[in-house]
């Protein structure tokens, strides 16, 4: 049987198949192909591309569709071929896991990570600067989650808002790249106060130093100028003898007399 030359293959859209506040949601692809003849059946091939986010494990449901990945186009797609009364339309439906949701955990460990940064820099010349990228960040990552949490879109819009919260998500990791750069220059900040306990410490240990120093020095003093007391031969004007006579009013001993006394005379 000849193949028709037109065949109208409609995607009926992206539909939400499950409530975000459930554990997993689901989107459902519908496609719809029709034979446009109403004389003759004709050989139908339906083929649609699958968003490129989505991988093998992430198709939940293809019915009795074929799928295959396009290298060059880097999505998966699905195929499948029919033949179609005249008139006759197809309907298939592909259920796809809900991979265009930023998981909360990876914000808040990003949220985390801007308040830590924010905190270490608070003693540090870069601390104004750090604050305005954590207010950055933070507007940020509520944007994304009220993107997530907002009402039901359809899916082209519920996709098209993953996209755009990606772009969001790549901005905020590169204000944490530059925080984290803040921090690796970072010097701590001395306030006043441990300055100045600082030069009392100094002050204290140098006034200490040169006490020491001082009483060493006295004690070296002292015993440098110390009289010494000898053991030799009592002088001759020291000679109880001599005292003697001079008690008298004897006459002076001469340098004759002194020697005798000495010797023993």
């Amino acid at each position: 049987m000849q193949r028709p030359l037109c065949v109208a293959v409609t995607m009926l859209g992206l539909l939400l198949g499950s409530s975000r506040m459930e554990a997993e949601a689901e989107i459902t692809l519908k496609l719809m192909a029709v034979n446009p003849s109403q004389e003759q059946n004709q050989q139908t091939e339906v083929k649609a591309y699958l968003p490129k986010e989505v991988k093998a494990d992430d198709i939940l449901e293809i019915s009795d569709l074929a799928v295959a990945y396009d290298a060059h186009a880097g999505a998966y797609y699905v195929y499948g071929e029919y033949e179609l009364k005249p008139g006759e339309s197809l309907e298939r439906e592909v259920v796809i896991r809900d991979v265009w949701v930023i998981p909360p955990q990876e914000l808040e460990t990003l949220r985390l990570e801007a308040e830590k940064t924010t905190t270490l820099l608070e003693r540090t010349d870069f601390k104004e600067r750090a604050n305005f990228l954590r207010e950055v960040v933070e507007a940020k990552l509520t944007k994304i989650a009220q993107r997530q949490q907002g009402p039901e879109a359809n899916p082209e819009k519920h996709i098209s808002d993953y996209r755009d919260n990606l772009a969001t998500l790549e901005s905020v990791k590169a204000d944490l790249m530059v925080a984290r750069s803040l921090l690796a220059q970072a010097k701590p900040k001395t306030s006043p106060l441990a300055i100045w306990r600082l030069f009392l410490l100094v002050v204290l240990f140098l006034g200490l130093l040169g006490g020491s120093f001082y009483l060493v020095w006295m004690r070296q003093l002292k015993t440098i100028t110390a009289p010494t007391f000898g053991t030799g031969p009592t002088p001759a004007t020291e000679d109880p003898r001599i005292q003697q006579r001079e008690a008298k009013g004897e006459k002076p001993l001469g340098p004759e007399d002194i020697e005798k006394i000495i010797h023993g005379g």
